[in-house]
């Protein structure tokens, strides 16, 4: 009898246990599976997030660069008095004593000549011509700075002209075609 009471009892304990273990088994997974559950909410709600972050920084990327396009052709429009979208040559030297004026520390040797700006030589600057000039100025100032003061001078001179070059040339490098730019701003 005192076998067949232990038997019982183990039975009985084993049945027990077994049914603990399953609730505790129950309970793991049921909190595994809200755990995971809110960790997939929290990423799909962090996902929306980021999308708006870069939707926004987007966006403040391409007002930044319509900014500097607009600044660009205004720069441009400015020696443009019969506004025909087009610099002359009679434009351009007015344009450019105005400009040596505000800049004592240009020579007129220091600015380009309109034969440089008219890259198809029809007698014209176009905004896209007048852009890429530009470009080329600023990236020959900075390295004249660059060797100024690489020779022991200090560069002030050469400074002061690859500022104001680049000041005149500023976002156009990172679009696909000065065209492009240019149907936009128009």
């Amino acid at each position: 009898s005192y076998i067949l009471g232990a038997r019982i009892h183990s039975t009985r304990l084993a049945k027990k246990l077994k049914k603990k273990h399953k609730q505790d088994q129950k309970t793991l997974y049921t909190q595994y599976y809200n755990d995971v559950y809110k960790l997939e909410e929290q990423k799909a709600e962090q996902q929306i997030l980021l999308d708006q972050m870069q939707r926004q920084l987007l966006n403040t990327k391409e007002e930044h660069e319509m900014e500097n396009l607009q600044r660009e052709y205004d720069e441009f429009k400015q020696p443009d008095v019969d506004g025909d979208d087009r610099i002359s040559r009679t434009e351009f030297n007015m344009y450019v004593k105005t400009y040596l004026s505000n800049y004592p520390g240009l020579a007129e040797k220091d600015y380009p000549t309109f034969e440089d700006f008219d890259h198809d030589k029809d007698g014209f600057v176009s905004f896209q011509e007048y852009a890429q000039q530009m470009g080329v100025q600023a990236q020959q100032a900075e390295l004249d700075q660059y060797y100024a003061q690489s020779q022991g001078k200090t560069g002030n001179k050469e400074a002061q002209k690859a500022n104001a070059l680049y000041d005149l040339y500023s976002s156009s490098t990172g679009k696909d075609g000065f065209n492009d730019l240019y149907a936009q701003i128009r």
